[in-house]
């Protein structure tokens, strides 16, 4: 059986998973996007005698067709040498993306997860209308550049509204040197409606901010699920539980209901595994906030010992069943 993770020992979750796959049984190859340009070669043949699906580099030939799956974990971005001309540079990078999507979408191969699957995920608002059509409640949403349209949610949320960003790329576009870098989700409170004007530079995502009681992170790996409670409400996370880690969190049982359509989403959307948000609020009704096609989990493993990277191994080795092939 052999893996190959999109990824290098650098990352912790690919060293984790790699080493574990070894010890049953599997072949595992690591293989990052900033090799592809200036230290590979590929060759792709169709239509011929002898096709050909094939990376060749130092450290190892890759035949992307010998693979019972592929994880792309966080394989890197590409990168080419400086050009005098910027934009051949940028056409380059280009034309690897497009090679490597093109080759990789022909590959019958299990993917946790497909990359263009990853990339339609990335869209919040597309996830938010199918996770109401799959019939989880989602929090009331706006997104607009209109400032009368973001006072007049203001008073129909009685001023319980947060702000996000819509784009995980965007977070990158904010200089290495802000403190902190990336905009969390962050209340829009009564003193910042002055400042409504700038809305109009650019849509925004607002949303009613709903009283919880718990968040939930829910890890779905093909079909196995893993649910952890987080106290966020005892510490200085209470509307992003990321800015606190030292709440209690531990391992949750969700009702069947909502595990079925944590599963249901994930596979709407083309994925074998997804980090889900969730909200649990003091009448225990949940509320679906987003999925990340690529979320971390080896925290949630290391806090509530709740086995996520034997499951991922299980998946990439064919010892569970995908929900998506």
């Amino acid at each position: 059986m052999k893996v190959l993770i999109l990824s290098s020992l650098d990352d912790p979750h690919a060293k984790t998973a790699s080493e574990l796959l070894e010890t049953m049984g599997a072949q595992v190859d690591l293989f990052k996007f900033d090799e592809f340009i200036e230290r590979c070669s590929v060759s792709y043949r169709l239509g011929t005698d002898a096709d050909v699906c094939r990376i060749e580099r130092k450290a190892g030939d890759l035949d992307l067709r010998s693979y019972y799956s592929i994880w792309y974990r966080r394989p890197g971005a590409f990168q080419t040498r400086q050009f005098v001309e910027p934009w051949i540079g940028k056409m380059v990078e280009s034309e690897a993306r497009s090679a490597l999507d093109g080759i990789f979408r022909a590959l019958d191969c299990v993917w946790m997860n497909l990359p263009a699957n990853n990339l339609a995920c990335k869209d919040k608002l597309w996830q938010l209308q199918l996770a109401s059509q799959l019939g989880f409640e989602i929090p009331a949403t706006l997104v607009t550049n209109k400032p009368s349209s973001v006072q007049e949610f203001f008073d129909q949320c009685d001023g319980q509204v947060i702000y996000k960003l819509m784009g995980e790329q965007t977070n990158v576009l904010i200089p290495a040197n802000e403190n902190p870098r990336g905009v969390s989700t962050l209340p829009l409170r009564k003193e910042d409606l002055p400042f409504l004007d700038q809305v109009a530079f650019a849509p925004h995502l607002f949303q009613k901010c709903i009283q919880k009681a718990y968040d939930l992170r829910v890890t779905v790996v093909g079909e196995e699920i893993f649910a952890t409670r987080i106290d966020s409400q005892a510490g200085r996370g209470k509307i992003d539980w990321r800015h606190d880690y030292s709440v209690d969190m531990e391992p949750f049982e969700l009702p069947d209901e909502i595990s079925q359509k944590c599963f249901s989403l994930t596979r709407k959307l083309g994925l074998n595994y997804g980090a889900l948000d969730l909200i649990l609020t003091k009448d225990e009704q949940y509320i679906f906030l987003e999925i990340n096609c690529a979320g971390q989990y080896l925290w949630v493993e290391e806090i509530t010992k709740q086995p996520i990277t034997a499951a991922v191994c299980r998946l990439l080795i064919g010892d569970s069943r995908p929900l998506v092939k």
